[in-house]
């Protein structure tokens, strides 16, 4: 099934701001492929995304395996013919202090936060190189950039090695038309910040300018942009979106 649409893999996208990046590629005109391990909540996004006019496509994946991400590019480029795009959202918090911190959770974070995203791209530059075309978006963090607030090491940490991976993969690939780019979102509505207590959403919500957190359309519609022709010149870039609490 050779398809004209560009193909998008957008992991994490059963709900939160991955839902909202694969809704946002779809009424783009992009198909998009929904990597995630909740199954039941990737079929209603598929669900949800067909009133775009556009047919999405759910995969159930552990993104911390990479034996699993493999099987599911193979399956995604003979399915489609090729794979255009590729998200790396899928992330895990982790707010365990230096320590509380365990071996454990490390691995538990950098399994699915980092290691995820490198062999996916990976997995996906062989089918981008090939056809001479490629955007390749990470979702970092504000963590990432400055060390976070509210959250730990493991976490600031994985989303500062996502940003020092994007570059390193921008050099390499830019010369087969593939760019290679990093959002960093700030504090965001989502399922991830329920796990702040009630004064640390305060302090939060009182630390970004425009005085209120993050929607996931916010993160959603810069990777379109990053997504499309129109970014062809941006490559190796973070891109910070966070209502003013980073500059930088």
């Amino acid at each position: 099934m050779e398809t004209k649409a560009r193909v998008a893999i957008v992991t994490g996208a059963a709900k939160g701001i991955g839902r909202a990046i694969a809704i946002s590629l779809a009424k783009n005109g992009v198909i998009p492929v929904i990597a995630d391990i909740d199954h039941e909540n990737a079929k209603l996004a598929v669900e949800e995304i067909a009133q775009t006019g556009v047919a999405a496509v759910s995969y159930m994946v552990d993104v911390s395996s990479v034996e699993q991400i493999t099987r599911m590019v193979e399956d995604v480029a003979q399915q489609f013919g090729h794979i255009d795009i590729l998200v790396n959202n899928a992330g895990v918090l982790s707010k365990a202090s230096i320590e509380e911190l365990n071996e454990t959770e490390w691995d538990r974070v950098m399994n699915i936060n980092l290691k995820s995203a490198m062999f996916a791209s990976q997995q996906v530059l062989k089918h981008m190189v090939q056809q001479g075309w490629g955007r390749i978006i990470n979702i970092a963090s504000m963590a990432g950039r400055m060390g976070g607030f509210s959250t730990g090491c493991a976490y600031s940490t994985s989303k500062a090695a996502i940003i020092g991976m994007t570059m390193c993969i921008a050099r390499k690939v830019a010369k087969n038309n593939i760019t290679v780019n990093a959002i960093a979102p700030g504090p965001t509505e989502t399922e991830l910040v329920k796990g702040f207590t009630a004064e640390e959403l305060k302090n939060l919500e009182d630390s970004i300018l425009v005085g209120r957190l993050g929607k996931p359309e916010n993160i959603a519609e810069t990777v379109a942009f990053l997504a499309s022709d129109a970014a062809s010149f941006i490559t190796g870039a973070v891109i910070d979106v966070n209502g003013g609490m980073f500059m930088g």
